[in-house]
């Protein structure tokens, strides 16, 4: 019972591992930390969109770990993934969303602005980790299905979407589920930048620019996922040398 349990724990450690999960949750307490912080410093209790909004950030990477789980498991069931994968899809603009936070960085009596902006960097920052971590796990799923070209495909498509949520947002103050409750008002407002471009200027050119800040972060993380790394490289080297001799 106790050796099954160990290689139980075991199993969930690889997980979330290959997922970034303790990385992630480190960036999290990180923040928690200077949010408290900020409170005992000011004796105010300020900034508290940061903590919805992080917990929002946390919703597309919990949903993502879903469907890294039902494909493990039952690979075949890809059925299965259109829920979880549904509901990432939804939530994963609230991720990149925190970056946009930076806007009610102000100067204060009670607190220097070098703090606010630790503060507000951090959570900027574990919101990114959030969705890249989240974009790269859902990529992988549909990759083992539909080919590498298409993972590709998805992964930009998604991130384009994340650019047009995060506009709605941030200037029309639209949620997540308002997709639901609100969907023809969603899809108007999201089809005015392109019936309007001329009257839409900075609403373009916020999608285009916070949309090319995703992209790059996320090639930038697959990238350095990808590099060699250097004790396989000396192990190729020796086996080399070896077969040399």
């Amino acid at each position: 019972m106790i050796s099954f349990l160990i290689t139980q724990i075991k199993k969930l450690h690889q997980f979330l591992s290959e997922n970034l999960f303790y990385p992630i949750a480190l960036s999290t307490f990180l923040a928690a930390i200077f949010f408290v912080g900020r409170i005992l410093w000011s004796n105010k209790i300020i900034f508290r969109f940061l903590v919805w909004n992080l917990f929002l950030a946390w919703l597309p990477y919990i949903f993502s770990l879903g469907v890294a789980l039902l494909h493990k498991f039952r690979p075949k069931w890809w059925l299965a993934l259109i829920i979880p994968g549904s509901l990432w899809l939804l939530f994963v603009p609230n991720a990149f969303y925190i970056v946009t936070d930076f806007i009610h960085l102000e100067s204060s009596n009670t607190i220097p602005m070098w703090y606010d902006a630790g503060l507000l960097t951090i959570s900027a920052w574990t919101g990114i980790f959030l969705a890249v971590a989240s974009l790269h796990i859902t990529q992988r799923v549909v990759q083992s299905y539909v080919g590498k070209v298409w993972g590709w495909i998805f992964a930009l498509i998604v991130i384009g979407l994340s650019g047009y949520g995060v506009y709605l947002g941030r200037f029309l103050d639209w949620n997540s589920w308002d997709i639901i409750s609100e969907p023809f008002e969603i899809l108007a407002a999201t089809l005015t930048p392109l019936i309007h471009p001329r009257s839409s200027k900075e609403i373009i050119v916020f999608i285009v620019m916070y949309t090319s800040l995703f992209l790059v972060t996320y090639l930038t993380f697959s990238w350095l996922l990808h590099l060699p790394h250097p004790s396989s490289t000396n192990k190729k080297s020796v086996t080399k040398h070896n077969l040399k001799l």
